[in-house]
């Protein structure tokens, strides 16, 4: 939890140093830095919990470098940095640009370091300004770097400043460089006298940890490794980096553990594992990958039943010669770490920062991961959690001792199922299944009222899970399977080109084994899959009713009922016959039905929404239909169809004309008509 902030000052921000207001400069009594709240957030994700953040830290005076308690003071927006104004004279050379640097190690309590301002015109200041990493500075006015974001400024500013600023302990860029690795090219000799190229082993490991994890997907790996070994039960510990230790997680479960040459085994790039054909597996590479992409060091902790414990470690800057880390545990490790009968725990230290913390109202970005991470393994692992997994006992998972609970894509009892199929994918000797399901989802409307005998809160609980916590167009289409674990969800895979705002309702479950890995390629860290095209068709041929269907109940625009006519001396009321199927007025309709099989009665004049039409020279659409701003509807029509602008043109004064046309042109989108219109006008 070492970082490296920066901030280009200005002039509000000067009065901090008595030497600026002696001047005569000052222009305003703030007298502190400002500390952006996006960079408070990330060093100290537990932010949320304190109005004031104590520090101790270093700084020049006019009798050499001092140590003084500051603190972070929490404002409306963002944060102040207090405690001590200098009042030495060698900070009159302070002026609007000058560049504020500051070292710190967040994961102590109070969190150390030191801080230095340099002048604009300092070499120093101009060279860490001019490099790549800073320049999010231009945006965001202050940034905080992780070691790995500034290897080249942390450099700079430690041969400027040695006495200030070191090279971060927690991650040190001359291990790169190493001359003393015997794996160094001149060195080996293979068995048949040519010359060995071994790989840079921290290099290595660097460029294996970028296979595109995030937290959620590389806990989801570890995960797979612990289902493989018969888990039933999955603690994750996650605390706050505040508390101790840094950025650290463990992730243990119960399952059969392994003895010392498994472990070599599993921690070994590249091993051996043969995986069977309902294996969550692929490359022998989930343990690695997810921990280095979100780690510098791992250790693995295992037991097998009435064996004893035993561990092992990669550290990436540790590893000469792919050399493991054997060293006893720490006391706090091994208190994470404890396994009682049997089992794995997979313990991750000195995490990596996310570039961008995920956000919450009224949370902490450490609870907004916890969040995140939750709603991705409900969601990755609910087959596995409701006990539906083929050949798998039903398992448990819980972080920071809560547990999870599943949420399918189709779990929410509203959910309608439409015609399912299995498809054969023929392979170089037999064939595969492909198991196709399609889903239509409840509206928001359905859920609320659905859940209303309990309460408002529900209603918007059962909304918010459906849609995983965001917008419910973005998961619209495919949830692909491989084992009944997912690995990829939402979109259409080129099945259409789009997610219609109308179709956000559809939801189509693909499942698969192992073995069509390869046919279908799938990638080292098993998040993406490509359909072959003869699939996709299959795929969209099931897809379609339930897109139409989606359309029909999402495109059903409610109009308010037209209030019924009042009685007058002259005018009696009509006894209706509640049994007759003879048309009734306008004022005795009482809606269509939300069944996409039946049809609705005809519109009324009075419930039509009045269409706008307005022509438009883009290539990007034939038509568009969307809401105005004064309650009306638009119906752009664009130059790719002149035979579609003079309709409309023809139409334009007849309001249930223009609707009928709207209406339509509604039903052509749910055909994909549009992209054949546009290919045809460009000559594809």
């Amino acid at each position: 939890m070492n970082f490296l902030i920066l901030r280009v000052l200005q002039h509000s921000e000067l009065g901090m140093f008595h030497a600026y207001r002696r001047s005569g400069r000052e222009g305003s009594r703030q007298r502190a830095i400002n500390f952006d709240r996006d960079v408070v957030d990330r060093v100290f994700p537990a932010a949320n919990d304190y109005d004031r953040i104590p520090l101790l830290l270093r700084y020049d005076t006019d009798d050499g470098p001092q140590t003084f308690d500051h603190s972070l003071k929490r404002q409306a927006k963002n944060w102040r940095f207090e405690g001590n104004c200098p009042t030495d004279e060698l900070y009159d050379f302070v002026e609007p640009g000058c560049l504020f640097a500051m070292q710190i190690e967040a994961s102590s309590f109070p969190a150390t370091g030191a801080w230095v301002v340099f002048s604009k015109d300092d070499l120093t200041a101009q060279t860490v300004l001019a490099d790549g990493s800073t320049s999010g500075l231009l945006r965001a006015g202050m940034i905080a770097l992780e070691p790995e974001e500034s290897v080249r400024v942390r450099r700079l500013l430690s041969v400027a400043r040695p006495d200030m600023f070191t090279l971060s302990v927690s991650w040190d860029p001359s291990a790169m460089t190493d001359t003393s690795n015997p794996t160094s090219l001149d060195a080996i000799q293979s068995s048949n006298g040519r010359r060995k190229l071994p790989p840079n082993a921290e290099r290595l490991v660097g460029m294996l940890g970028d296979a595109g994890h995030r937290l959620p997907t590389a806990v989801a790996d570890i995960i797979d490794n612990s289902i493989e070994a018969g888990a039933t039960e999955i603690d994750i510990t996650f605390d706050p980096p505040n508390n101790g230790h840094g950025r650290w997680m463990v992730i243990r479960d119960n399952g059969t553990g392994m003895d010392a040459q498994t472990l070599d085994e599993a921690l070994r790039i590249g091993s051996d594992t043969t995986y069977g054909v309902r294996s969550l597996g692929k490359y022998g590479y989930g343990l690695k990958g997810a921990s280095w992409s979100q780690a510098r060091a791992v250790t693995v902790v295992t037991k097998q039943a009435g064996q004893p414990l035993i561990h092992l470690g990669w550290d990436k800057q540790d590893m000469a010669d792919f050399s493991v880390i054997e060293a006893p545990l720490e006391p706090w490790e091994d208190d994470a770490t404890k396994i009682p009968q049997k089992g794995t725990a997979v313990l991750w230290k000195h995490m990596k920062m996310p570039l961008s913390a995920p956000s919450a109202k009224g949370v902490s970005p450490h609870v907004a991961e916890i969040q995140e991470l939750t709603r991705h393994l409900e969601l990755v692992f609910h087959r596995f959690l409701e006990g539906e997994a083929k050949g798998r006992p039903q398992l448990t998972i819980r972080i920071n001792e809560i547990p999870i609970e599943q949420n399918g894509p189709a779990g929410h009892p509203l959910a309608q199922p439409f015609d399912s199929k299995v498809i054969r994918v023929p392979l170089e000797i037999g064939h595969a299944d492909v198991r196709v399901q399609p889903f239509l989802l409840p509206t928001e409307d359905e859920l609320k009222d659905h859940h209303s005998s309990i309460g408002l809160a529900a209603g918007q609980k059962a909304i918010d899970r459906i849609g995983y916590g965001g917008r419910r167009n973005e998961t619209q289409g495919l949830f692909i399977y491989r084992n009944d674990r997912l690995i990829k969800w939402g979109g259409w895979h080129g099945i259409w080109k789009t997610n219609e705002e109308k179709t956000k309702l559809a939801r189509v479950i693909v499942e698969f084994d192992k073995l069509l890995d390869e046919a279908f390629q799938i990638n080292i860290s098993k998040q993406e899959v490509s359909l072959p095209g003869y699939l996709q068709e299959q795929i969209k041929s099931l897809a379609e009713p339930v897109r139409k269907a989606s359309f029909a109940k999402y495109g059903r625009r409610s109009s308010p009922k037209p209030a019924p006519p009042v009685p007058t001396p002259t005018q009696g009321l009509r006894a209706v016959d509640p049994t007759s199927t003879a048309p009734q007025s306008p004022g005795d309709t009482q809606g269509g039905s939300i069944n996409p099989g039946l049809s609705d009665p005809a519109p009324q004049p009075s419930s039509v929404s009045p269409i706008t039409i307005r022509p438009v020279t883009t290539a990007k659409f034939a038509w568009k239909i969307s809401d105005g701003f004064n309650g009306d509807r638009v119906l752009q029509v664009s130059s790719t169809s002149s035979a579609l602008v003079e309709l409309a043109r023809a139409v334009e004064s007849n309001p249930e004309a223009t609707a009928a046309l709207a209406a339509f042109l509604e039903e052509l989108d749910q055909v994909d008509v549009q992209q054949a219109l546009i290919e045809g006008a460009a000559g594809v």
